[in-house]
């Protein structure tokens, strides 16, 4: 039986039904979103502490200092070779590579023994070639969750936990 032009279109039934899968498809892919975000954020601390690891192992091998340069503001990190000129023994700071973090993803704070707590501008952490690392906790965030980094200071180890997590000079 044909339709008139007034019942064209959908009844309230329907359109509620769609509402409703609607309401569900979004109630699991939501969540999904946030783990996309938090990955970024897991990601970048672990991209950080595998750095320090293995600039401090650089440091061994080569017999060469090495600075991280944190620049909190900038929400980057540069790797610095530093040397001594052999013509006027001055102090030669060559930068090899500089890292932005990615987006969303901060430097809330590094603490340090010798500068305490840091929450803008610059920062150094220095690697000694006779295999020792400054001591350090950086704290990163994408505003919703964080993640703390501790250096072990003789093994150049970094121990990457979920959280803001206060570490005492003693540990």
């Amino acid at each position: 039986m044909p339709r008139c032009k007034e019942d064209q279109g959908y009844t309230l039934i329907e359109l509620s039904i769609i509402i409703i899968l609607i309401g569900v498809i979004l109630l699991f892919a939501l969540p999904k979103l946030d783990n996309i975000r938090d990955m970024g954020l897991r990601s970048a601390a672990r991209g950080l502490a595998g750095t320090i690891q293995s600039l401090f192992d650089e440091s061994i091998l080569k017999k060469e200092p090495y600075q991280m340069v944190f620049d909190i503001s900038e929400k980057s990190y540069s790797i610095v070779e530093t040397g001594i000129s052999e013509e006027s023994s001055e102090v030669i700071e060559t930068t090899k590579r500089r890292v932005n973090l990615p987006d969303k993803t901060f430097i809330k704070d590094i603490v340090t023994p010798i500068d305490g707590k840091v929450t803008e501008g610059r920062i150094v952490i220095r690697f000694y070639p006779d295999g020792f690392v400054d001591k350090n906790v950086i704290h990163l965030s994408n505003g919703k969750k964080d993640y703390t980094l501790v250096t072990t200071p003789l093994t150049g180890k970094v121990k990457v936990m979920e959280g803001y997590i206060e570490i005492s000079e003693e540990e």
